[in-house]
């Protein structure tokens, strides 16, 4: 038993070195970039470029991670910790697949195919994610290594595979619970084939299988637990309401007209300056804003965004969003090697364990059921939607592992039994290892060809605002304040080893963390009590256009609110190719 225990440890440092170096063969060619501005800021909060001390209150990362993290920006201010950890979670995630296969009792060959393949296939699908990363997805293939992890665990969990699935599915949780929640019904299926044993036709439970799923829930127990008391008090219950409402009309329903609903903008006390600002998420602006105002913008725009046909017609086209997401080619690189997985279960369930199939039929219903929830409640954006080709990928390929070595099992039962048997044995071996071989090669050749896709686009110019952020940083007499659609519509930061995590200057009109605690604390950290006031009487406070010469928006509002103002360009400010308008209010 000693020794068996023994052989897990070369295949488990194997399976990280592998997973390191991809990790940082991505990181020197292609470096890491946020994909989404959300992840710019809570690195920012977490940091402490957005309060002027790191902070833990993430928002939309559990508190005890966020905690964790920003105290490491305490030891060293200058490492980018926050993205170093959600991008490495992805490379941890490989490292958990590597790592069922390379401790398998198998010979050196099997294994190193087996690494070519998923090597492989994580170019193809993970590559892209990893040089551009998100949360959402950096959780999601946490939440799937670790069900594949549990679809492939031996007949008796191992301690080592226990800790690492329970660890994984707490993490994920952590980083994004929807996410953890979306991959339960997977482990629950998982679970209870496992806990409920058919033997001799009897049916048994395995009372051990208990233990596992029991310590996941009362450390998320615990981390929820957490969670309610990092944001105590009112101020913290007012911008959750406020969050909500703010999500919906933001993210599904969209702001309403004032020229198509002036009397109900006006019972709020808003004229068509303030509404024109809501729109352009320049939630500062608007004066009286608060979670009651935005969750009776977000119940008209809901009202009057639902679907005239009633249920009916929202099934419908929820289904059609669902199809056309599922469908859609940008999903490819995960869709395609599912789909081909399940095609292999499917023939070796048929011939080897036909019991495997019901198992397999909930998985596919709970997950096809998934799909056509979200896409029925309008909300499949792409990263929720590659989030759940993940999880399908892993957990079917899960699946194909299992029967796989069945597969070999039989055929190696086959060559003991006798001459022909075992000579029809081995030549259906050297026909498995051809077609292994040819996976191989094609799995190697497709993620090759994804890396120069890669790389290419990654040669291109830093994006949106990061070069001028940092610019600010320097400018500890001004204040710079920039649209927030215009700001940051994919992230565009680099992840860096040597950052500058100072107290940003630069300041959005509004965004998600608008009158949270935090944003409170940000704006007296900086001295400012009005953000308008600040803007119309500083003399060092500008509003910034980016490659364009023409105010916009800002100008017909303060010159609105502001009779006899007007917008003046005080500098055009060039950082490394890229002009930016930088203008004032002049009274």
């Amino acid at each position: 038993m000693r020794e068996k225990r023994y052989q897990i440890w070369p295949g488990m440092f194997a399976s990280l070195v592998l997973s390191a170096v991809c990790g940082i063969l991505v990181y020197r060619v292609t470096g890491f970039t946020y994909a989404i501005a959300d992840d710019v800021i809570m690195r920012d909060i977490a940091s402490g470029a957005f309060t002027g001390t790191p902070d833990g209150h993430l928002i939309f990362i559990q508190y005890a991670l966020g905690f964790a993290v920003s105290r490491l920006y305490l030891l060293n201010q200058n490492v980018d910790w926050y993205g170093f950890i959600l991008a490495g979670v992805l490379f941890l995630g490989l490292a958990a697949v590597l790592y069922r296969g390379l401790t398998a009792a198998k010979n050196l060959w099997w294994k190193a195919a087996y690494a070519s393949i998923v090597l492989g296939l994580f170019g193809v699908a993970m590559v892209p994610h990893a040089a551009q990363f998100e949360w959402t997805i950096s959780a999601a293939m946490l939440g799937s290594a670790a069900l594949y992890l549990y679809v492939t665990a031996a007949e008796k969990v191992r301690t080592a595979d226990g800790i690492f699935i329970w660890f994984f599915l707490v993490l994920t949780y952590c980083i994004r619970y929807d996410v953890f929640f979306m991959v339960l019904p997977g482990f629950g299926i998982v679970f209870l084939w496992r806990f409920l044993w058919r033997k001799e036709k009897k049916l048994s439970f395995r009372a051990g299988e208990m233990i596992l799923p029991a310590m996941v829930f009362l450390t998320v127990g615990l981390v929820m637990l957490t969670e309610h008391f990092a944001y105590p008090g009112e101020g913290w219950r007012e911008f959750r309401r406020f969050q909500n409402a703010r999500s919906q009309v933001y993210d599904y329903s969209e702001v309403l007209l004032y020229e198509t609903n002036p009397a109900f903008f006006q019972e709020l006390g808003l004229d068509e300056h303030d509404v024109r600002n809501i729109r352009h998420y320049a939630l500062y602006l608007v004066k009286g804003m608060d979670a009651e105002m935005m969750e009776q913008v977000s119940l008209e725009a809901e009202r009057q965004n639902s679907l005239p046909g009633g249920f009916s017609e929202k099934l419908r086209r929820g289904m059609g969003l669902t199809v056309r997401e599922f469908t859609a080619s940008r999903y490819f690189a995960a869709s395609i090697p599912a789909f081909l997985f399940l095609l292999g279960v499917l023939i070796f369930a048929a011939l080897f364990e036909k019991g495997i199939l019901f198992p397999l039929l909930f998985f596919l219903g709970a997950e096809g059921g998934l799909w056509l929830w979200l896409g029925y409640q309008g909300r499949l954006p792409e990263r929720v939607a590659f989030s759940m080709y993940l999880v399908l990928l892993l957990g079917i390929a899960g699946a194909f592992y299992r029967l796989y070595l069945s597969a070999e099992g039989e055929s190696e039962m086959a060559v003991l039994r006798g001459w022909k048997a075992g000579k029809t044995a081995i030549q259906s071996r050297r026909r498995k290892n051809g077609m292994v071989l040819a996976v191989c090669l094609f799995c190697m050749g497709a993620a090759a060809v994804q890396w120069v896709q890669v790389v290419s686009r990654s040669s291109g110019e830093p994006l949106n605002y990061q070069l001028f952020k940092e610019a600010c940083k320097n400018h500890t007499d001004h204040f710079y304040f920039i649209e927030t659609f215009m700001a940051e519509p994919l992230g565009g930061a680099m992840v860096t080893m040597n950052g500058d995590f100072r107290q940003n200057r630069c300041l959005t009109l509004g965004d998600w963390y608008s009158i949270s605690p935090l944003d409170k604390k940000r704006f007296e950290s900086l001295g400012i009590t009005d953000v308008e006031q600040t803007i119309v009487t500083d003399p060092g406070a500008y509003l910034v256009v980016w490659e364009k010469e023409e105010p916009g928006f800002y100008e017909t509002y303060f010159t609105a609110r502001y009779p006899g103002s007007r917008m003046v360009l005080s500098e055009v400010r060039e950082i490394e190719g890229r002009k930016y308008y930088l203008y004032q209010v002049q009274r």
